[in-house]
């Protein structure tokens, strides 16, 4: 366990299931809370806010089994496309802190993550991959940054499966997608193309969006939550809906009503990465 630092910006206590969590508070109020299990973002507090990201009260805290609900870190692979476990495996590994930054009202936080043996044997490659927390006013942002530190090229996908807290679901929508193709896994599959200005939530929304705009809009009753992407070429929405939620052991049965995931995701087109060079992507929440 971790004393305040001298500027008080973060400690490191355990959290739920004895995890290590690093609390991040800002000059302006602003406040995260981060695994390193994953390197975790279970918690985000704009200055002056409230909580803006959902968090399952039947997530599983324990070294073997991913966080549901924050921003889990999918890589190097997304869902099931590829032979790695679902969303590969950065989401269930120790990561390491390196340091915490002022950088003037805000703050941020960096971790870092090595292949290993255990790694090499689901993917037989060597990376560095570092996870960069920034929290600034009413402004989240996450960066993931890969770099091949073996002698050979690899190719991934990679996403941020970030669950935004709503308040009202019949009444959310996402907006800036209209024209946008997309593949709809809900619907077994199929592609379309996104026709209404406004995608809504009336029942199981598994989207996967190619070449989406750099900045999505969820719009709620009483806030809109502006969604930002580099880097990330791709968007996903999901919501489970009721049936599905129900057979999600970590999730309660009404979860649903509970959240929106808005991904930032490299999904179409994977990267390919050559020796010695680094990828980044970030995704930046706007309260």
């Amino acid at each position: 366990m971790n004393p305040p630092n001298s500027d008080s910006l973060f400690t490191i206590t355990p959290g739920a299931g004895d995890l290590p969590k690093l609390t991040l508070v800002a000059p302006d109020g602003a406040q995260a809370e981060i695994y390193l299990h994953g390197a975790h973002v279970t918690s985000w507090i704009p200055a002056g806010g409230q909580e803006r990201l959902f968090l399952s009260r039947a997530s599983r805290f324990r070294a073997d089994a991913p966080i549901r609900g924050g921003i889990p870190i999918v890589f190097p692979q997304f869902a099931m496309l590829g032979s790695l476990p679902q969303h590969g495996f950065v989401r269930v590994m120790p990561w390491e802190f390196v340091e915490v930054k002022k950088a003037g009202t805000g703050a941020s936080a960096i971790f870092r993550l090595r292949d290993t043996k255990e790694s090499r044997a689901l993917w037989a490659n060597a990376f560095l991959a570092e996870l960069t927390l920034a929290i600034d006013g009413n402004q989240l942002a996450v960066t993931l940054a890969i770099l091949n530190t073996g002698t050979e090229p690899f190719a991934f996908t990679a996403a941020f499966h970030t669950y935004l807290a709503v308040t009202d679901l019949a009444a959310t929508v996402v907006e800036t997608l209209t024209g946008v193709r997309y593949l709809d896994k809900a619907a077994g599959g199929i592609e379309n193309r996104q026709t209404s200005p406004q995608m809504g939530f009336s029942g199981e929304v598994d989207q996967v969006y190619f070449d989406a705009p750099a900045e999505l809009h969820l719009i709620e009753p009483n806030r809109t939550t502006r969604i930002r992407s580099e880097g990330f070429p791709d968007a996903v929405l999901w919501n489970p809906a009721a049936v599905k939620c129900a057979a999600v052991s970590d999730l309660v049965p009404d979860d649903y009503q509970r959240f929106v995931c808005v991904e930032a995701g490299v999904i179409g087109t994977p990267i390919n990465l050559a020796p010695g060079t680094r990828w980044q992507g970030t995704q930046t929440l706007l309260a």
